[in-house]
C-alpha cells in the first residue's frame, strides 16, 4: 500500500512539472512574437534543456552561436594575463615598443589599435592646460625624448614622459619625428639607450602624405591662433610653387653614391627651413640610410600605411608576433565605424567600438584633395626615391 502511494505521488509530481513547463512555454509563445522565441527550435529541445535556458535568464530568441575553441582560449589567456598584473606595483620601465614614424601615415591609429592589449601600457598624464588641446592624443603617447639636441641622456626625464607600468608589461611610445627630423644621431641614440627595443615604422604614399602634412600644419596654426611662414601660402599649390623647386635643386633625383651625403643634407635643410619637412619627410630611402647601420628587419618592422588604413587586423596580429606578445588582438576585432568609415577596435567582450578621436580624421576625410597638377609634380619629385626604397626593402608599395 505504501509503495502504491509513493508511486502515485511521484506520478502526480512528474505530471505537475510537465504541465508547468508546457504552460510556461505556451505562455511565452503567446506573449512574445514567434520569431523572438523561435518556438520551432525550442520544441525540439528537451525539457531539461529548456529549463536550463529558462533559469539562466537567457533571452528568448535564436540560440546563441556556439563559442569557438579559439574564443575560449583567448578569454582564458586574456584573464590570466590581466591577473598576472593585479596588485603589482607600478614604476618606471623603459619602452619595449617604439614607433619612430612616419608623420601623417597613421601612427596614432596604429598605437590606438594596440592599446587594448592587456600587456601593453601607453599614455602619460598631461598637465591640465593641455587636456583640451585637440592634438592631445598625440602628445599623450609621444615622448619626444630622442629628438632633442643633447646627447646627455637623463633617463629620469625620459621616465617622466612615459606611463608607469608593472614589471613584465610592455611600455610603448611613438614619436614620428624620430624617423625624419633632426638631429642626425637619433638612430644611434635610440640604439644606445634602448639596445634591445624593437621599432615600428609606418610608410605611406609620400604624395598624399605631403598634402596631409600641409593640412596638419595649417590646422595647428588655426587652433592655436598663431601666425607663421605657412600663412603666406593659402593653398597647397602656392606652397609647392615655392618649396618644390627649392627641394628639387637641393636634393634632386636618387643617386646611390651620394645617398648618405644627401640624407645629411635633408636634415640640414630641415634646420634651415622648417616647412621643408612637408616634402622631405617623404624621402624615405634617404632617411633609412641613417637607420640601417643600427637596425634591420629583425628589430625594425616596416608597415605599409595603405594596408593599415584599409585592413589593419592582419598587421596587428603580425606586430604581436614581432614582439613575442600573446596573440590576444585578432584581425576580426577591427571593423569599420559605420559613422566615419574608418577602422576601429571592436571590444570582443562588450561589442563596443573604440573610435579614433575626431582630431585624427581631419586630413584623411576627403575634404582636402590633390589637384591633377599637384599629383603629377609630386610623383615626379618622389619617383626615383620610391624606386630606390623598393629596391632597398626588396618589396613594393602600390603608390605608383
Amino acid at each position: 500500500m505504501l509503495t502504491l502511494m509513493k508511486s502515485l505521488l511521484l506520478g502526480v509530481f512528474c505530471l505537475s512539472v510537465v504541465t508547468l513547463c508546457l504552460f510556461n512555454l505556451e505562455l511565452h509563445r503567446k506573449v512574445l512574437p514567434r520569431n523572438q522565441i523561435s518556438f520551432d527550435t525550442y520544441q525540439s529541445q528537451s525539457i531539461a534543456e529548456y529549463l536550463l535556458r529558462r533559469f539562466q535568464n537567457l533571452e528568448y530568441g535564436e540560440p546563441p552561436a556556439p563559442v569557438s575553441d579559439e574564443d575560449k582560449l583567448r578569454r582564458e589567456l586574456w584573464l590570466k594575463t590581466e591577473e598576472q598584473f593585479q596588485n603589482k606595483t607600478k614604476s618606471c620601465h623603459l619602452p619595449k615598443i617604439v614607433g619612430i614614424g612616419t608623420e601623417k601615415c597613421g601612427t596614432f591609429a596604429l598605437f590606438d589599435f594596440l592599446r587594448p592589449h592587456p600587456m601593453i601600457r601607453m599614455g602619460r598624464e598631461l598637465p591640465p592646460e593641455l587636456k583640451d588641446d585637440p592634438f592631445v592624443g598625440d602628445l599623450e603617447i609621444e615622448a619626444h625624448y630622442f629628438d632633442q639636441s643633447s646627447t646627455s641622456y637623463d633617463l629620469k626625464q625620459y621616465c617622466a614622459r612615459l606611463p608607469l607600468a608593472e614589471e613584465g608589461a610592455f611600455v610603448a611610445e611613438k614619436t614620428p619625428a624620430y624617423f625624419s627630423f633632426p638631429p642626425l644621431f637619433v638612430p644611434m641614440s635610440i640604439k644606445k639607450v634602448l639596445p634591445h627595443t624593437k621599432l615600428l615604422l609606418v610608410l605611406c604614399d609620400p604624395v598624399k602624405r605631403a598634402l596631409s602634412d600641409f593640412q596638419h600644419e595649417w590646422d595647428l596654426l588655426r587652433v592655436h591662433n598663431e601666425s607663421g611662414e605657412l600663412t603666406r601660402y593659402h593653398n597647397f599649390t602656392s606652397y609647392l610653387d615655392v618649396y618644390l623647386p627649392r627641394m628639387t635643386q637641393e636634393v634632386g633625383e636618387w643617386i646611390e653614391e651620394r645617398a648618405t651625403l644627401m640624407s645629411y643634407r635633408v636634415i640640414k635643410e630641415h634646420n634651415k627651413h622648417f616647412l621643408n619637412h612637408i616634402l622631405t619627410v617623404g624621402l624615405y630611402a634617404l632617411h633609412l640610410k641613417r637607420w640601417f647601420p643600427y637596425y634591420d628587419q629583425s628589430n625594425l618592422m616596416i608597415i605599409d600605411g595603405g594596408k593599415l588604413l584599409s585592413d589593419p587586423g592582419p598587421i596587428i596580429e603580425e606586430i604581436q608576433d614581432f614582439y613575442d606578445l600573446p596573440k590576444l588582438l585578432l584581425k576580426e576585432d577591427y571593423v569599420r565605424d559605420p559613422d566615419t568609415n574608418y577602422f576601429c577596435f571592436k571590444d570582443w567582450k562588450t561589442g563596443e567600438l573604440r573610435r579614433l578621436p575626431k582630431s585624427k580624421q581631419r586630413t584623411r576625410n576627403g575634404n582636402a584633395k590633390l589637384t591633377d597638377e599637384e599629383t603629377v609634380r609630386l610623383k615626379s619629385f618622389y619617383k626615383t626615391h620610391n624606386e630606390a626604397l623598393f629596391k632597398m626593402l626588396n618589396r613594393t608599395f602600390n603608390w605608383v
